[in-house]
């Protein structure tokens, strides 16, 4: 025929960008009962088409193909412009979601997924849908299902957990394969499972207690005394873990979000300083017991309301914690630095001092578009002069 006269009816079975065609898959796998009925409309160039009879039997011929896989439902009617038509097509029937499938030119990706997952269906019919899920995978590498039917029965025996991911042993099943399919791992394990709730890789995870990857060290530990390294190293970097195990000794600790910061900080006699994981060096719910030790930690962040928040958040697993370079003439004197404060904090946290309650106030009063001050942005001169006086008060107790 010449005309598409079924663009809407294939747009309807497929639905927008093909998304109704997981379920016809996986019903016509498991051979459920479906049917699907289509009413036939004459499109509006046709009905007002008078003299071109033979337009208007092209159309009611189409749906009358023998060859398509639907079942054609006609009567009597009397279309506008023409007298009692017998047998004319008024609607169209689906008994199978095959023959859909059949119909939307699937039918032979379909019989070959079927041949590929048939041990599957035996055995974990419940793990269907994730093979539907790949099924361009599973059309395009027949190993896969292999590893598919290796996965399911190794998550329906006795998984080791409290592991490494890369630690899991299925047979024939490398942990690559686990790890380049998250998303069809967590449908096998929770078809198989069904004990277990949850739905993403992550949930899977949990569920086994199984670590995704080693911990990468993010946190810098650097001596601000020549004098005093560590193994002979003045700098190391290590995990929250690590860091929590160390045992430190020095007279002075800052803590600062920026990375360069932490490199370019002045020498401090009995000095350390913790940075390049933001607030993460701290934020962990496992406390460092040399840091609870210390007798003052200075943190220096960035003057905004997320930076005075994680202040706020350090204080109460550190109550000895003290702001360094965060106050309000610090802000004043470089607010022609300021840009626009992004964070996500809105309230003044409750457990700020009175000199850090002051530069909060001054900051949310300034400008949308300049009220945060970053800590790369104040003068290393400064950052001399505070370290200074700090210094020099120490000296006066």
């Amino acid at each position: 025929m010449t005309k598409a006269y079924d663009e809407e009816l294939r747009a309807k079975l497929l639905g927008k960008n093909g998304r109704k065609l997981p379920a016809l898959w996986l019903t016509a796998l498991r051979e459920a009962p479906f049917s699907y009925s289509y009413k036939l409309t004459e499109p509006d160039e046709l009905a007002s088409s008078v003299g071109q009879l033979h337009k208007r039997a092209e159309w009611a011929a189409f749906w009358k193909q023998s060859k398509e896989p639907w079942r054609v439902e006609t009567a009597n009617r009397k279309p506008k412009g023409l007298g009692i038509q017998h047998d004319y097509p008024v609607r169209i029937h689906f008994d199978a979601a095959i023959d859909v499938l059949r119909y939307l030119g699937e039918a032979k990706k379909f019989w070959l997924f079927c041949q590929r997952v048939e041990k599957i269906k035996a055995d974990y019919p419940a793990v269907l849908p994730a093979c539907i899920m790949e099924r361009d995978k599973i059309l395009a590498d027949e190993p896969m299902t292999a590893a598919i039917y290796q996965t399911a029965r190794y998550f329906a025996g006795t998984p080791k957990t409290n592991c490494y991911l890369r630690e899991l042993d299925i047979p024939y099943v490398d942990t690559k394969f686990i790890e380049d399919n998250p998303k069809l791992t967590a449908a096998v394990f929770f078809a198989v499972r069904p004990e277990f709730t949850g739905k993403t890789f992550d949930d899977f995870c949990q569920a086994l207690s199984l670590t995704k990857s080693a911990p990468s060290p993010n946190i810098y530990v650097r001596s601000l005394d020549a004098r005093k390294t560590f193994a002979g190293l003045r700098e190391i970097v290590v995990t929250s873990q690590q860091l929590a195990k160390l045992d430190l000794t020095f007279a002075r600790v800052f803590i600062t979000e920026n990375k360069i910061n932490g490199y370019v900080f002045p020498e401090v006699e009995d000095g350390l300083i913790l940075f390049g994981a933001g607030n993460g060096i701290l934020s962990d719910l496992q406390e460092i017991p040399w840091l609870k030790k210390q007798s003052t930690l200075w943190y220096w962040g960035d003057m905004d309301r997320n930076g005075f928040a994680i202040l706020a958040r350090v204080r109460q697993k550190y109550p000895q914690v003290k702001s360094f370079l965060m106050a309000k003439d610090i802000a004043a004197r470089y607010r022609h630095f300021m840009v626009a404060d992004t964070g996500n904090e809105l309230a003044m946290p409750d457990a700020l001092t009175g000199e850090e309650q002051a530069c909060w106030q001054y900051l949310t009063c300034q400008p949308a578009a300049a009220n945060r001050l970053e800590q790369e942005k104040v003068p290393s001169f400064e950052v001399r002069a505070a370290l200074k006086r700090l210094l020099g008060q120490e000296g006066g107790k």
